[in-house]
This record gives C-alpha cells, sequence and structure tokens, in this order.
C-alpha cells in the first residue's frame, strides 16, 4: 500500500466512527486554543510594554534610592540627592541630569471641588527627558518659575464640574498654582500622566516639607549623549554612586536602570507569566491526548479482525503501524487547526476589550505543530499494539 492509500483508509476509518472523533478532536481543541491563546497573551503584554518603553527612547538611565533586593524585601534605606547627580555630571557622555519629587497623593481644588490626583515635582528639563509628558495646551513651567503647574488631560477636563483652562488658578493644599499647560490626552503607559499634577522641584519640596531632606530626592535622571553605549555609562555611573556612598556591590542603595536592564526585567516577567499559562493550558492538552490515546485504544480492539485480514493478505507491521499513526495524527492536527481558529477569534475579542495579545506567526506554527505531534505520540501505543498483533490471533478474535 502507498503512503497516500493508507491515508484515504485513515481519513475513511475516522469519517465511519464521526461521533467518537469529533469528541476526541474536541479534546485537542481546547488544549490548543487555551495554550495559543494564553501565550499570545503573555507575548502581547511584553510587546505592549516594549513599545512603551521604547517611547522613552534608548539614551537614559534612571538611578532611585534602595536596591532591588531592599525593594522585594519591602522597603528602602538609601538614599540619592542632587549632590549625587551633580558628581554624576563629570561622567564624559552624560549631557543633562533630572531630578524628581514624588507626591502619592495630591489633593486639588478647583473653584468649590476637590479631586486628588498623582504627581510631583520636576526640573524644567523632565519635558526633554521624556515623550510621556506631551503638552497639549499652554506650555511647560519654566527655570525657577514657582507655583505654577501642568496638569494632566483627565484631570482638566473629567474631574471636575467645570473644566480647568490654562492660566486657571488651582489650589494644592494651602497653595494656589496658576496652571500654564495641560498635557495631550494619552494611551499605554503615558495614560497615567492623564491624572498627574507636575510642579517645580522647589514647589514639590515646599509642599512635602520634612518628608524630604534638603537634596533628597526621589530619582534622578540621566541624558546620555547620541554615540555612547548607555549600558557602559551605566557602569560608570553605578560605580561613581558606589564611591559617593561608600558602598560595595553587596551592600549598595539605590539602584540604576539602564533600558537594557529595563528591559531584561521585563522579559523575565512576562517569560515566567508565560510559561505559567503554558503549564495551565498544557494540562488541558494532556487531557486531549489521554482522550486520543482512548480513542485509539478503543479502535484497535474494535478492529482487531479487520488488522487480522490486513496481515493475512500482506500488510506489515510497519504498514498497519503507520495507519493508526496516521488516524491519531489526523485528529491532532484537525484539533490543531481548529483551536487555532478558537484562539484567533479570542485574542480579537480580548483586543476588543484593551488586552494586548499577538499570535505571530512562529506561534502558530508551534500550536499546530505541537497538536501534530501530540496526536502523533498519543496513538503510538496503540498503534504498536495493533502491529504487534499476530494474523492468526487476530482473525480468531471475537
Amino acid at each position: 500500500m502507498q503512503h497516500l492509500d493508507l491515508l484515504n483508509y485513515s481519513i475513511k476509518n475516522l469519517t465511519s466512527r464521526k461521533l467518537r472523533s469529533y469528541l476526541t478532536i474536541l479534546g485537542i481543541v481546547i488544549g490548543i486554543a487555551a495554550i495559543v491563546t494564553l501565550i499570545s497573551v503573555a507575548q502581547g503584554v511584553n510587546d505592549f510594554i516594549m513599545d512603551q518603553l521604547g517611547m522613552l527612547g534608548g539614551n537614559w538611565i534612571t538611578i532611585t534610592p534602595g536596591s532591588l533586593r531592599q525593594s522585594i524585601m519591602g522597603g528602602t534605606t538609601g538614599k540619592v540627592t542632587t549632590l549625587d547627580g551633580n558628581a554624576l555630571r563629570a561622567i564624559p557622555g552624560v549631557t543633562d541630569i533630572m531630578y524628581e519629587l514624588q507626591i502619592m497623593r495630591v489633593p486639588v481644588q478647583y473653584k468649590n471641588e476637590t479631586a486628588n490626583a498623582i504627581g510631583g515635582g520636576w526640573t524644567t528639563n523632565v519635558f526633554s527627558f521624556t515623550s510621556l509628558i506631551e503638552i497639549g495646551e499652554g506650555r511647560p513651567f519654566k527655570e525657577n518659575e514657582r507655583h505654577v503647574v501642568v496638569i494632566g488631560y483627565n484631570l482638566a477636563n473629567d474631574l471636575f464640574k467645570d473644566k480647568i483652562q490654562v492660566n486657571q488658578l488651582i489650589k494644592i493644599g494651602n497653595t494656589t498654582f496658576r496652571v500654564v499647560g495641560i498635557t495631550k490626552k494619552s494611551t499605554g503607559l503615558a495614560a497615567a500622566t492623564g491624572s498627574m499634577v507636575a510642579m517645580p522641584l522647589d514647589d514639590a519640596r515646599e509642599f512635602l516639607g520634612n518628608q524630604r531632606l534638603p537634596n533628597q530626592v526621589d530619582e534622578i535622571g540621566v541624558l546620555v549623549a547620541d554615540g555612547y553605549d548607555v549600558d557602559k555609562i551605566g557602569e560608570q555611573v553605578t560605580a561613581k554612586m558606589r564611591q559617593l556612598h561608600h558602598v560595595g556591590e553587596d551592600n549598595e542603595d539605590f539602584t540604576v536602570m539602564t533600558p537594557s536592564f529595563i528591559a531584561e526585567r521585563v522579559n523575565l516577567i512576562t517569560g515566567t507569566l508565560e510559561l505559567f499559562l503554558s503549564g495551565i493550558a498544557g494540562i488541558a492538552l494532556l487531557v486531549g491526548g489521554i482522550g486520543i490515546a482512548n480513542t485509539m485504544f478503543m479502535s484497535v480492539m474494535e478492529r482487531t479482525k479487520e488488522i487480522g485480514v490486513l496481515k493475512a493478505i500482506g500488510a506489515t507491521d510497519n504498514i498497519v503501524l503507520e495507519m493508526f499513526l496516521l488516524e491519531s495524527s489526523i485528529i491532532g492536527l484537525v484539533g490543531g487547526a481548529i483551536g487555532l481558529m478558537l484562539a484567533a477569534i479570542a485574542t480579537l475579542v480580548l483586543n476588543y476589550f484593551g488586552v494586548p495579545t499577538e499570535i505571530s506567526p512562529e506561534l502558530a506554527i508551534f500550536g499546530l505543530s505541537f497538536s501534530v505531534v501530540v496526536g502523533a505520540v498519543s496513538g503510538f501505543f496503540p498503534a504498536r499494539r495493533a502491529a504487534r498483533l499476530l494474523p492468526v490471533e487476530a482473525l480468531r478474535y471475537e
């Protein structure tokens, strides 16, 4: 028998037992649809985050107080100051330094209403450091300007009964500020700026009072000149900070983050998420594989006499083995194809509701190939059992 003849014969056997074949295929459909959908979510989240980080550019470094180990343990003991930033200016390739003071809760009063916002204080060059804060109306605040703010689009347009316009006055704490700029309406990571209040660094220090020490900041931003390797500059920044803080590698009280450092952490997190989700979906696929094995074992038992006839007229063990492997592989292939279609529909629905997903060609090929492999592996032992049947015993089977 030719391979094509065996394929046609296997398809006829499957279609003659339609209900059982459909139910077996259903197990593979659910497994492949689940695994492809969940992996696509993990990949989509990773790509979304990386795209958003790409908006920041690749020539910046941030320094925050406390080491990563301290952050994981639930607290930070280190401090970074403007003195650190000024010392970093001496590193070749560093073109500018930006400082930030964070204010987690900002009570904003406009007319007779009050709303809470997030924000903080920055040096004026923050607007050139990042593309996340884009001015839609008005302008950024200027050097040495006091009691002025740039507010987010949502804060200006959605949180109060009357919209806040440029040059109008708002009250933060006990201080009156003039709105000089309003950000653009944004999505993604930039959406966090929608409810922000950005004020000059000195105003933020005044608002925080004794919550911060003199010259203490919550973040130092380092801008690297074009043509310089950001990672190498990051190593120099780390060495300089150790020298300034009199610490070693094992007891650092600060964290230096470059774009590649953040990308590695994002990939690590999303990779772990992808592995976890794949494990969950793999359970469904395992159940589908067991279903194929069960179906093939039953098929061997029901067709024992048929196998005996085939062997009596010259079918070899390899032919019988191939016949049953083809049947189980076809179940895996059809289930994988339908599962991919369901996964594609599921990703469209998830995208509609704002969940980033992506089924790459590699993922689609993997899903289809994996389903065929699961089918073949699940059908191997039943197929081997069929191939080893002796013709005389098979013909005598009732």
